[in-house]
């Protein structure tokens, strides 16, 4: 196979978290809230009532004065301000496909804000490569969080020093 010049980075990090006491999820949402610019998209997977709402409360409540972070379930994307980006919190529950998603216009979205979505998964095939993927799970009496990003995610995350490693 002929090398045409396309180099890919397949580097990734994974890191998991015990998070059976909620306020770890607090301390890794509002480390995870620090290290997060314009552009970034975290993909938020996870069962149904696992935690995947009350990670985002917490890392919107870090950077905005938002008092209240209600799930989006209804109106499917709710936005936020934060003095260094908009946040767009999107719960993609309720779509059909990713075609509902671009018909928001979301994809236009991701490089003018943080974005947060709940149900990722329902909507992998437009996310970008450089999304944070974060898995909250529970099994067997645990509750943790998988977290995996690129490269550059790993760099950040190195400034996280409020975690413990699972």
């Amino acid at each position: 196979m002929k090398n045409i010049g396309i180099k890919f980075s397949f580097r990734m990090f994974i890191n998991h978290f015990n998070i059976q006491e909620e306020n770890k999820t607090k301390i890794i949402a509002e480390e995870i809230s620090k290290i997060c610019k314009k552009g970034d998209v975290l993909a938020i997977s996870g069962n149904m009532g696992v935690g995947k709402t009350t990670f985002i409360k917490y890392f919107i409540q870090k950077i905005t004065k938002a008092k209240s972070v209600p799930s989006p379930s209804y109106n499917i994307i709710l936005p936020y301000e934060s003095k260094y980006s908009n946040i767009f919190h999107m719960d993609a529950w309720r779509l059909k496909n990713h075609n509902e998603a671009l018909s928001l216009g979301i994809t236009e979205m991701f490089d003018e804000a943080i974005f947060l979505i709940e149900w990722a998964e329902k909507i992998k095939v437009i996310l970008p490569n450089n999304c944070l993927k974060i898995l909250i799970k529970t099994t067997k009496n645990k509750k943790f969080m998988k977290i995996e990003g690129n490269e550059a995610w790993s760099k950040r995350f190195k400034k996280i020093k409020n975690y413990e490693k699972h």
